[in-house]
């Protein structure tokens, strides 16, 4: 199995505190989450993605016709209908003959993208990147961040996919959206979200040592809320209380913040609607650096989501 070689990462520049919600909506519920990246008009699934692998790809040992496979994973792919991977692998100038994978239904399949490069024969780029949507009265809204992460893996890397396990269990209503609608929704039942996540998290990663531990981060309370039934009592990573929700990335990044803060093995773990892949990561690599930020207010951030019209 490859290991992971070289990392990229993107996040847009514009921030909006949580304080900035707080003060122009009735109620926000993103709990934990300060603030959150905010994506532009011209930065979306694809946009990101390229941004994050050509970052990966320069800190990497590895020649873009080196690779055999390129897997990309999203939740908000620019079109309903489309070869995602294909056009991400067409903008990095990747072989013709590099094999394509796009996983764009599911926030575990940044993981799963994640392992389709660990098992490809050679070296390969896996890349997640997420901007989600809901209802701006709601929750989701509220969470709702953007980013995005890539790994280049290969026989040579220094952070090694070491455990691999998957737990399957369907939770209706946890989280989903429907045809032709941009908006992720759940039912609202908390208790049951909550239940869903906790369970599926701990089974995921039960054969594991578990010292640090990186999972999906719908907000920025709930991985350590999930985190308190996993054996160990891991230290939990996430960036959601900076960048809000960023979907198929949520895990990445937490394995970045991991890395950051010295740590060198990681269950990484992509959750899903009651469903969970889980990796551990033994070993670290270098962190990327990310741009400079720029604050804005309300006003800025709703024309940038679509709320509200008129130019951003």
């Amino acid at each position: 199995m490859n290991a992971l070689e070289s990392a990229g990462v993107y996040t847009p520049r514009a921030r909006i505190p949580a304080s900035e919600l707080h003060e122009a909506l009735t109620s926000v519920s993103a709990r934990g989450v300060d603030s959150k990246a905010v994506a532009d008009a011209d930065e979306d699934a694809v946009t990101m993605a390229h941004a994050a692998a050509s970052d990966a790809l320069e800190s990497s040992a590895y020649d873009r016709d080196d690779l055999a496979l390129v897997s990309v994973a999203t939740t908000t792919p620019p079109l309903a209908e489309g070869d995602l991977a294909s056009t991400v692998a067409e903008l990095l100038g990747l072989s013709r003959e590099t094999e394509v994978v796009a996983h764009t239904q599911s926030t575990r399949d940044g993981v799963r993208a994640l392992l389709d490069a660990a098992r490809a024969d050679g070296p390969a780029l896996a890349v997640a990147a997420d901007s989600p949507f809901g209802d701006p009265t709601e929750g989701v809204d509220h969470a709702a961040g953007a980013g995005a992460v890539a790994f280049v893996t290969g026989p040579d890397g220094d952070a090694e996919l070491a455990d691999v396990s998957t737990y399957s269990e369907d939770r209706p209503g946890v989280r989903y959206r429907t045809r032709g609608t941009e908006n992720v929704e759940t039912y609202g039942a908390t208790e049951y979200e909550r239940d869903a996540y906790r369970t599926a998290l701990s089974e995921a990663v039960s054969n594991f040592e578990v010292d640090a531990l990186a999972p999906t981060a719908p907000d920025a309370s709930l991985p350590y809320r999930g985190a308190r039934a996993v054996a160990g009592s891991p230290d939990v990573y996430e960036r959601a209380n900076d960048l809000g929700d960023t979907g198929t990335a949520g895990p990445l990044f937490g394995l970045l913040a991991a890395w950051d803060a010295g740590e060198s093995d990681v269950a990484v773990v992509g959750y899903a609607g009651g469903s969970a892949d889980a990796v551990r990561v033994s070993g670290a690599l270098s962190v990327p650096a990310e741009r400079e930020t720029v604050e804005i207010g309300y006003p800025a951030y709703a024309r940038k989501r679509g709320h509200i019209g008129g130019d951003a």
